[in-house]
Protein backbone atom coordinates (compact mmCIF):
# COMPACT_ATOMS: atom_id res chain seq x y z
CA UNK A 1 0.00 0.00 0.00
CA UNK A 2 1.14 3.32 -1.33
CA UNK A 3 1.12 6.87 0.58
CA UNK A 4 -2.08 8.46 -0.75
CA UNK A 5 -3.58 5.46 -1.83
CA UNK A 6 -6.87 3.99 -2.08
CA UNK A 7 -7.10 1.61 1.35
CA UNK A 8 -7.55 -2.21 -0.39
CA UNK A 9 -11.05 -2.80 -0.12
CA UNK A 10 -12.25 0.62 0.74
CA UNK A 11 -12.72 3.07 -2.17
CA UNK A 12 -12.14 6.66 -1.42
CA UNK A 13 -10.28 5.84 1.83
CA UNK A 14 -7.37 7.67 1.39
CA UNK A 15 -3.64 7.04 4.04
CA UNK A 16 -2.19 10.73 4.02
CA UNK A 17 1.17 11.63 5.79
CA UNK A 18 0.55 13.36 9.04
CA UNK A 19 1.78 17.30 9.46
CA UNK A 20 1.44 19.72 12.26
CA UNK A 21 -2.17 20.77 10.70
CA UNK A 22 -3.25 17.79 11.99
CA UNK A 23 -1.79 17.65 15.68
CA UNK A 24 -5.14 18.98 16.97
CA UNK A 25 -7.11 15.82 15.18
CA UNK A 26 -3.86 13.10 16.81
CA UNK A 27 -4.34 14.30 19.93
CA UNK A 28 -8.27 13.89 20.10
CA UNK A 29 -8.39 11.02 18.67
CA UNK A 30 -5.21 9.08 20.47
CA UNK A 31 -5.62 10.79 24.13
CA UNK A 32 -7.83 7.75 25.13
CA UNK A 33 -5.18 5.00 23.60
CA UNK A 34 -1.56 6.40 22.96
CA UNK A 35 -1.59 8.84 26.07
CA UNK A 36 -2.05 6.57 28.14
CA UNK A 37 1.36 4.99 27.41
CA UNK A 38 3.06 7.77 28.04
CA UNK A 39 1.37 10.89 29.94
CA UNK A 40 -0.33 10.34 33.66
CA UNK A 41 -4.14 10.39 32.62
CA UNK A 42 -4.66 11.07 36.05
CA UNK A 43 -3.84 14.84 36.14
CA UNK A 44 -6.52 17.64 34.88
CA UNK A 45 -7.39 16.85 31.58
CA UNK A 46 -6.03 20.07 30.27
CA UNK A 47 -2.65 19.27 31.24
CA UNK A 48 -3.20 15.82 30.21
CA UNK A 49 -3.47 17.02 26.05
CA UNK A 50 -0.87 19.82 26.83
CA UNK A 51 1.26 16.87 27.97
CA UNK A 52 0.49 14.65 25.04
CA UNK A 53 0.65 17.63 22.29
CA UNK A 54 4.36 18.02 23.69
CA UNK A 55 4.94 14.45 23.11
CA UNK A 56 3.46 14.60 19.91
CA UNK A 57 5.76 17.13 19.31
CA UNK A 58 8.78 15.94 20.49
CA UNK A 59 8.66 13.00 18.52
CA UNK A 60 6.10 12.43 15.66
CA UNK A 61 8.87 14.31 13.21
CA UNK A 62 11.89 12.59 14.25
CA UNK A 63 13.52 10.31 11.75
CA UNK A 64 12.66 7.22 13.94
CA UNK A 65 8.98 7.63 13.61
CA UNK A 66 6.18 8.41 11.34
CA UNK A 67 2.66 8.63 11.67
CA UNK A 68 0.04 8.62 8.88
CA UNK A 69 -3.70 9.00 8.97
CA UNK A 70 -6.89 8.12 6.90
CA UNK A 71 -9.24 10.57 5.18
CA UNK A 72 -12.28 9.08 4.41
CA UNK A 73 -14.42 10.06 1.19
CA UNK A 74 -15.82 13.15 2.61
CA UNK A 75 -12.21 14.55 3.73
CA UNK A 76 -12.91 13.27 7.15
CA UNK A 77 -9.79 11.97 9.74
CA UNK A 78 -11.29 8.61 10.30
CA UNK A 79 -8.03 6.79 11.72
CA UNK A 80 -4.25 6.88 12.80
CA UNK A 81 -1.02 4.81 13.14
CA UNK A 82 2.35 5.84 14.81
CA UNK A 83 5.24 4.01 13.77
CA UNK A 84 8.57 4.01 15.92
CA UNK A 85 11.35 2.36 15.02
CA UNK A 86 14.39 1.20 17.35
CA UNK A 87 17.24 -0.98 17.35
CA UNK A 88 16.98 -3.02 20.80
CA UNK A 89 19.81 -2.45 23.04
CA UNK A 90 19.81 -6.20 23.76
CA UNK A 91 19.87 -8.07 20.83
CA UNK A 92 20.95 -5.51 18.43
CA UNK A 93 18.07 -6.43 16.52
CA UNK A 94 15.85 -3.34 14.33
CA UNK A 95 12.12 -3.20 15.64
CA UNK A 96 9.25 -1.54 14.78
CA UNK A 97 6.85 -0.76 17.58
CA UNK A 98 2.64 0.80 16.99
CA UNK A 99 2.89 3.00 19.37
CA UNK A 100 -1.00 4.09 18.55
CA UNK A 101 -3.35 2.18 16.24
CA UNK A 102 -7.20 4.13 16.01
CA UNK A 103 -9.74 4.16 14.35
CA UNK A 104 -12.48 6.71 15.05
CA UNK A 105 -15.91 6.08 15.78
CA UNK A 106 -18.07 5.48 12.80
CA UNK A 107 -15.45 4.19 10.83
CA UNK A 108 -15.02 0.88 12.71
CA UNK A 109 -15.92 -2.36 11.62
CA UNK A 110 -14.89 -1.15 8.06
CA UNK A 111 -12.07 -2.81 7.85
CA UNK A 112 -9.29 -0.19 8.12
CA UNK A 113 -7.13 -1.38 11.31
CA UNK A 114 -6.29 -4.67 9.32
CA UNK A 115 -5.53 -2.31 6.47
CA UNK A 116 -3.32 -0.05 8.52
CA UNK A 117 -1.95 -3.44 10.26
CA UNK A 118 -1.03 -4.20 6.54
CA UNK A 119 0.27 -0.88 6.20
CA UNK A 120 3.07 -1.23 9.40
CA UNK A 121 3.79 -4.76 8.10
CA UNK A 122 5.04 -3.35 4.97
CA UNK A 123 6.79 -1.18 6.18
CA UNK A 124 8.56 -2.54 8.83
CA UNK A 125 9.52 -4.88 5.84
CA UNK A 126 10.82 -1.48 3.99
CA UNK A 127 12.87 -0.46 6.75
CA UNK A 128 14.65 -3.93 7.09
CA UNK A 129 13.18 -4.58 10.95
CA UNK A 130 13.63 -7.93 12.24
CA UNK A 131 10.39 -7.40 14.81
CA UNK A 132 6.66 -5.44 14.48
CA UNK A 133 5.78 -4.89 17.93
CA UNK A 134 2.86 -3.01 19.96
CA UNK A 135 0.90 -2.65 23.36
CA UNK A 136 -2.26 -3.21 23.84
CA UNK A 137 -5.08 -3.14 26.93
CA UNK A 138 -5.87 -6.57 28.25
CA UNK A 139 -9.49 -5.01 28.76
CA UNK A 140 -9.57 -3.80 24.67
CA UNK A 141 -10.91 -6.87 23.64
CA UNK A 142 -11.73 -5.90 20.03
CA UNK A 143 -8.34 -4.58 19.42
CA UNK A 144 -6.79 -8.27 21.33
CA UNK A 145 -8.89 -9.91 18.42
CA UNK A 146 -7.96 -8.29 15.74
CA UNK A 147 -4.26 -8.27 16.41
CA UNK A 148 -4.48 -12.05 17.11
CA UNK A 149 -6.34 -12.55 13.98
CA UNK A 150 -3.72 -11.14 11.86
CA UNK A 151 -1.01 -13.19 13.90
CA UNK A 152 0.37 -11.23 15.90
CA UNK A 153 1.05 -13.58 19.24
CA UNK A 154 1.67 -12.38 22.49
CA UNK A 155 5.24 -11.91 23.71
CA UNK A 156 5.00 -11.69 27.48
CA UNK A 157 2.67 -9.56 29.70
CA UNK A 158 3.23 -5.83 30.70
CA UNK A 159 3.67 -5.64 34.73
CA UNK A 160 3.06 -2.22 36.45
CA UNK A 161 3.00 -0.96 39.74
CA UNK A 162 1.21 2.09 41.51
CA UNK A 163 3.76 3.73 42.95
CA UNK A 164 3.24 6.33 46.36
CA UNK A 165 3.62 9.57 44.50
CA UNK A 166 6.81 12.04 44.40
CA UNK A 167 6.59 15.32 44.85
CA UNK A 168 7.89 18.37 42.94
CA UNK A 169 8.36 21.71 43.33
CA UNK A 170 5.39 23.39 44.54
CA UNK A 171 3.34 20.72 45.13
CA UNK A 172 2.78 18.68 48.30
CA UNK A 173 1.41 15.12 49.24
CA UNK A 174 -0.21 13.92 52.16
CA UNK A 175 2.75 11.77 54.17
CA UNK A 176 0.33 10.10 56.19
CA UNK A 177 -2.89 10.85 58.49
CA UNK A 178 -1.59 13.43 59.84
CA UNK A 179 1.38 14.90 58.24
CA UNK A 180 2.33 16.69 55.18
CA UNK A 181 5.27 16.25 53.25
CA UNK A 182 6.24 19.56 50.91
CA UNK A 183 9.01 21.38 49.08
CA UNK A 184 10.44 24.40 52.22
CA UNK A 185 9.91 28.00 51.10
CA UNK A 186 11.11 31.34 52.48
CA UNK A 187 8.27 31.81 54.38
CA UNK A 188 9.36 28.63 56.62
CA UNK A 189 12.57 30.13 57.65
CA UNK A 190 11.58 31.22 60.99
CA UNK A 191 10.12 27.68 61.70
CA UNK A 192 12.78 26.19 60.71
CA UNK A 193 14.99 27.99 63.23
CA UNK A 194 12.30 26.58 65.97
CA UNK A 195 12.83 23.40 64.58
CA UNK A 196 16.52 23.38 64.91
CA UNK A 197 16.33 24.67 68.40
CA UNK A 198 14.18 21.63 69.43
CA UNK A 199 16.12 19.13 68.12
CA UNK A 200 19.15 20.82 69.29
CA UNK A 201 21.09 21.12 65.88
CA UNK A 202 23.53 24.09 66.20
CA UNK A 203 22.93 26.57 63.58
CA UNK A 204 24.46 30.93 63.14
CA UNK A 205 21.62 33.20 62.52
CA UNK A 206 24.44 35.76 62.03
CA UNK A 207 26.21 33.92 59.94
CA UNK A 208 25.66 31.02 57.26
CA UNK A 209 21.86 30.32 58.16
CA UNK A 210 21.21 34.14 58.22
CA UNK A 211 17.28 34.70 57.81
CA UNK A 212 18.18 36.35 54.15
CA UNK A 213 20.55 34.38 53.14
CA UNK A 214 18.23 30.75 54.55
CA UNK A 215 14.94 32.57 52.65
CA UNK A 216 17.65 33.28 49.09
CA UNK A 217 18.25 29.15 49.33
CA UNK A 218 14.35 28.56 49.69
CA UNK A 219 13.31 30.85 46.71
CA UNK A 220 14.99 28.83 44.00
CA UNK A 221 12.64 27.20 41.23
CA UNK A 222 14.10 23.67 42.25
CA UNK A 223 13.29 22.62 45.55
CA UNK A 224 15.73 23.83 48.54
CA UNK A 225 14.39 21.77 51.17
CA UNK A 226 11.70 19.65 52.11
CA UNK A 227 9.65 19.99 55.59
CA UNK A 228 7.21 17.71 56.94
CA UNK A 229 4.46 19.96 58.74
CA UNK A 230 2.10 17.86 61.15
CA UNK A 231 -0.42 20.21 62.42
CA UNK A 232 1.01 23.09 59.80
CA UNK A 233 4.01 22.75 62.83
CA UNK A 234 7.44 22.15 60.91
CA UNK A 235 8.29 18.60 62.06
CA UNK A 236 11.10 17.60 60.51
CA UNK A 237 13.23 19.20 57.93
CA UNK A 238 16.31 19.28 55.75
CA UNK A 239 17.80 21.18 53.35
CA UNK A 240 19.26 20.47 49.83
CA UNK A 241 21.68 21.64 47.20
CA UNK A 242 22.84 21.12 43.88
CA UNK A 243 26.30 22.09 42.37
CA UNK A 244 25.80 20.77 38.88
CA UNK A 245 27.24 17.46 39.38
CA UNK A 246 26.63 16.65 43.28
CA UNK A 247 23.91 16.97 45.48
CA UNK A 248 23.69 17.24 49.26
CA UNK A 249 21.31 16.55 51.84
CA UNK A 250 21.78 18.81 54.62
CA UNK A 251 21.07 19.94 58.30
CA UNK A 252 18.15 16.82 58.65
CA UNK A 253 16.51 17.35 61.65
CA UNK A 254 13.09 15.66 63.35
CA UNK A 255 11.58 17.25 66.73
CA UNK A 256 12.04 14.99 69.48
CA UNK A 257 8.30 14.63 69.45
CA UNK A 258 7.86 13.18 66.33
CA UNK A 259 10.81 10.78 65.82
CA UNK A 260 10.82 7.04 64.73
CA UNK A 261 7.92 7.61 62.84
CA UNK A 262 9.05 7.95 59.07
CA UNK A 263 9.39 11.49 59.10
CA UNK A 264 12.98 12.10 58.30
CA UNK A 265 13.03 8.71 55.91
CA UNK A 266 10.24 10.71 53.46
CA UNK A 267 12.01 13.79 53.62
CA UNK A 268 15.60 11.95 52.96
CA UNK A 269 13.66 10.19 50.04
CA UNK A 270 11.38 13.21 48.65
CA UNK A 271 14.92 15.39 48.97
CA UNK A 272 16.86 11.94 46.53
CA UNK A 273 14.33 12.51 44.39
CA UNK A 274 14.43 16.33 43.67
CA UNK A 275 18.23 16.34 43.24
CA UNK A 276 17.90 13.39 40.75
CA UNK A 277 15.62 15.25 38.71
CA UNK A 278 18.03 17.95 38.81
CA UNK A 279 20.53 16.08 37.35
CA UNK A 280 22.84 15.24 40.10
CA UNK A 281 24.86 12.18 39.48
CA UNK A 282 26.02 11.41 42.91
CA UNK A 283 24.20 12.49 46.38
CA UNK A 284 25.70 13.01 49.63
CA UNK A 285 25.38 14.03 53.45
CA UNK A 286 27.82 14.48 55.60
CA UNK A 287 27.37 13.14 58.89
CA UNK A 288 29.27 13.29 62.22
CA UNK A 289 31.38 10.38 63.42
CA UNK A 290 29.68 9.69 66.65
CA UNK A 291 26.11 10.43 65.23
CA UNK A 292 25.24 6.56 64.87
CA UNK A 293 21.29 7.02 64.43
CA UNK A 294 21.65 9.56 61.46
CA UNK A 295 24.26 7.07 59.73
CA UNK A 296 21.87 3.83 60.13
CA UNK A 297 18.83 6.04 58.72
CA UNK A 298 20.94 7.16 55.43
CA UNK A 299 22.52 3.56 55.51
CA UNK A 300 18.19 2.03 55.44
CA UNK A 301 17.71 4.93 52.44
CA UNK A 302 20.21 3.31 50.58
CA UNK A 303 22.83 5.37 51.02
CA UNK A 304 26.70 3.96 51.49
CA UNK A 305 29.25 5.04 54.48
CA UNK A 306 32.65 5.89 52.53
CA UNK A 307 35.20 5.01 54.94
CA UNK A 308 37.99 6.14 52.56
CA UNK A 309 36.80 9.52 52.37
CA UNK A 310 37.96 12.45 54.14
CA UNK A 311 35.67 15.80 55.00
CA UNK A 312 37.94 19.10 54.77
CA UNK A 313 36.80 22.76 55.69
CA UNK A 314 38.07 26.37 55.50
CA UNK A 315 35.67 28.36 57.86
CA UNK A 316 38.52 31.50 58.01
CA UNK A 317 35.92 33.25 56.42
CA UNK A 318 33.41 35.81 58.50
CA UNK A 319 29.87 33.96 59.09
CA UNK A 320 30.67 30.58 58.41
Amino acid sequence: MQENSDLPGLPGFRLREFTSAQLAQFTDMGAPTCAFMHCRPDSHPEKFRQDFSSFIRDYAFTSESEIHFVESPEGVYAAQIWLHSIRNVFNRRSEMWIWDLTVGEGFRGKGIGRALLNFARDRAVAKKCAELWLLVSSANSNALRLYESFGLKTSGRLMSMEMPRTCSAGTSVQHDNSSILRPLTPCDSRSLYRLWERAELPYKPSGRDREDRLSRHLSSVHPGGWGCFVENDLAAAALISYDGRKGWIERLATDPNHRRVGLAKAIIMAARQSLIEQGALVIGALIENGNVPSRRLFEACGFIHQTNCGYFTDRTHAGA
